[in-house]
């Protein structure tokens, strides 16, 4: 998501970099020397360009989609709209919401709600000890908040940065209701490469105590059980000008929610789609350059499905604090 920084470093973006970070974020362990087949240029170009970006802050880093609930874990949503709240205080809470080991993700707001983070849990009777625990010590800072069940989470590649309609099939979380247990080994595995997703397998393997051909045997079958689904490039779109928008529709039927995921998935803007159980009937979420955009965008898809959509609300992402598929320990 788009950190939305006031200052941003000076750096000219060219069409070489935006395939460089279409690629990566397609799949992050694409090595150099493939990426510049692609864009035609040497693999020490390719580094160098990678590198320039890293060091711009355009790369934030890299990290492997992981689809918790292949192992038993569901996701819980909630989003904090606060009163009475110094900045100084909601940086404390939000560094709070950070350092807990459960809390995958975490994205500051603009719009009806101030902070939005998903934890993690096996069984949703987990969450009342962690959620008075919440209450007890925040709850004269927060003026209304919404819980739901976090499911069908679907992210494609942003293919807006080349200029192109979505072909990938992109990734799914939390819809699974296969379980497989997993062993040590794997579990090591997936919480170092949950922040490491460009990582050799040198590097991988010295991590978890292997060797590197074990580590690369133990990735392909986490790949072909579904438990992986990928890896991405972490971009700071504001560099690019974007900005992160999310929707939250009501339907009047779900006769054409098959015909809208497909749209929602070759759309170039839309990078993310989300079902819940408690919530809205659909979300969809965008990085776009203007409220304009966005707006052209939601009367494209009011257009497309009318008499299927009857309302949505909005809401503009500021910063993603936290993104990680494995928070566990």
């Amino acid at each position: 998501m788009s950190s939305n920084k006031n200052t941003i470093s000076k750096i000219n973006i060219d069409a070489f970099d935006r395939r460089i970070l279409f690629e990566l974020d397609r799949n992050a362990r694409i090595t150099a020397t493939q990426l510049g087949k692609i864009i035609r240029k040497s693999k020490q170009f390719v580094d160098y360009r990678i590198k320039k970006l890293e060091q711009a802050g355009v790369l934030r880093g890299y990290i492997t989609v992981i689809d918790y609930s292949k192992f038993g874990y569901q996701s819980l949503r909630i989003y904090l709209s606060f009163r009475n709240i110094s900045p100084k205080k909601q940086v404390e809470l939000e560094n709070d919401l950070m350092q807990d080991k459960d809390v995958w993700w975490l994205v500051t707001g603009e719009g009806p709600w101030n902070v939005g983070y998903a934890i993690a849990v096996r069984d949703t009777l987990e969450f009342y000890p962690y959620w008075d625990s919440i209450m007890k010590k925040y709850r004269p800072f927060i003026k209304k908040y919404s819980i739901v069940l976090y499911t069908h989470i679907r992210q494609y590649p942003k293919s807006y940065i080349i200029n192109q309609k979505n072909s990938d099939p992109g990734t799914l979380v939390g819809a699974s209701t296969i379980r497989r247990d997993l062993t040590p080994k794997q579990h090591n595995l997936l919480k170092y490469i949950s922040g490491n997703g460009r990582s050799s397998l040198l590097d991988i393997a010295k991590n978890i105590k292997t060797s590197a051909q074990a580590a690369k045997y133990q990735m392909k079958q986490l790949e072909k059980y579904g438990i992986i689904q990928g890896y991405r490039a972490l971009i700071d779109v504001s560099f690019l000008g974007y900005r992160y928008y999310k929707a939250y529709l009501n339907f009047t039927h779900t006769n054409r929610t098959k015909e809208l995921e497909e749209f929602c998935k070759q759309h170039p803007n839309i990078l993310n789609t989300n079902r819940t159980i408690g919530g809205r009937d659909f979300e969809i979420e965008l990085q776009v350059r203007s409220f304009n955009e966005f707006e052209s965008i939601i009367n494209e898809l009011r257009e497309k499905f009318a008499g299927m959509i009857d309302d949505y609300e909005w809401a503009i992402a500021k910063e993603e604090k936290k993104m990680v598929y494995f928070p566990f320990e």
